[in-house]
C-alpha cells in the first residue's frame, strides 16, 4: 500500500531537480535510491538537497528541466507509508480555505513542538491559531472552509 509522501513543485535549474513539498518526517522516503511513485510510475530518487526555498529532489529517470516540467505539480506516493487517518489533513489541503465565521483565508500551516498552527490572513492582519479541535472544530474541504473559534486575547485584530 502506498500513501502520499509529498508534492512536486516547479523545476529548479537544468539538471532535473524539482521543488519538494513534504513534511520533515516524510523526507525519509526521499533518500537516494528510494522508489516513489508519480502519476503511477515508479521513480528512483537520485538526490535531494536543500535549495533556497526548501527541499529539492531529482530522480534517476528525469535528467533535465524538460523532464522535470513533465511531472511538476504532482503528488508523490511512497510504498508502505501510513495513510491519513480521519481528521488528518495535508497542509496543502488547508491552504486557501476560507475562515468562518469572521472571514479570512488560511495562507500557511506551520509546525511547532506541540502542534501545528494555521496561519490566517484577514485583510492586512496575519495571525496563527493552534490547529486543535477546540479552536478549529470544522474542516470542510468540499465546501472550502474551516471554522475557527476565536478566543479573546488569542487573536488581536
Amino acid at each position: 500500500m502506498s500513501a502520499r509522501a509529498g508534492r512536486l513543485g516547479r523545476p529548479v535549474g537544468l539538471k532535473g531537480y524539482l521543488g519538494l513539498y513534504a513534511e520533515p518526517e516524510d523526507m525519509v522516503y526521499f533518500e537516494p535510491g528510494s522508489v516513489v511513485y508519480v502519476q503511477g510510475d515508479p521513480l528512483v530518487v537520485r538526490s535531494t538537497r536543500h535549495g533556497k526555498r526548501g527541499p529539492e529532489v531529482a530522480f534517476e529517470e528525469i535528467l533535465d528541466r524538460n523532464g522535470a516540467e513533465s511531472i511538476r505539480n504532482n503528488d508523490v506516493y511512497a510504498p508502505n507509508k501510513r495513510l491519513l487517518e480521519d481528521g488528518e489533513f495535508w497542509p496543502d489541503q488547508l491552504i486557501g480555505l476560507e475562515v468562518r465565521p469572521r472571514g479570512g483565508r488560511v495562507i500557511d500551516v506551520t509546525h511547532g513542538p506541540s502542534q501545528a498552527r494555521l496561519v490566517i490572513e484577514r485583510g492586512s492582519t496575519r495571525f496563527e491559531v493552534p490547529f486543535v479541535h477546540d479552536l478549529v472544530p470544522v474542516i470542510d474541504l468540499d465546501d472550502g472552509f474551516v471554522q475557527v473559534n476565536e478566543i479573546e486575547g488569542l487573536i488581536e485584530p
